[in-house]
């Protein structure tokens, strides 16, 4: 999977925010989260499966959008379960 250069600096910030309760996001930010789950999507798609690296990675990304008061950010968990039930559902 490639991870935007972004991600890393950003999700620690995120991450700060969010635990604050601040989940206001810049468009450019939104745009690395919105990169940053199409990645591993397409990665997914591409091998058919994932690295436990990977998943890893992706669940922490999970585990701290969750709780976001924020809709685009709660649209693209939407699209992020939608895809898995995709995938879930062609194998």
């Amino acid at each position: 999977m490639i991870i935007p250069k972004e991600y890393d600096s950003l999700m620690y910030e995120v991450a700060e925010n969010f635990r604050t309760g601040n989940f206001a996001l810049f468009e450019w930010e939104l745009e690395t989260l919105e990169e940053f789950v199409n990645n591993f999507y397409s990665a997914v798609e591409r091998s058919g499966c994932v690295t436990l690296e990977d998943f890893t990675v992706f669940m922490d990304f999970l585990c701290v959008v969750k709780d976001a008061d924020n809709e685009a950010v709660q649209n693209l968990i939407t699209r992020a379960f939608m895809k898995s039930a995709e995938i879930r559902n062609k194998l």
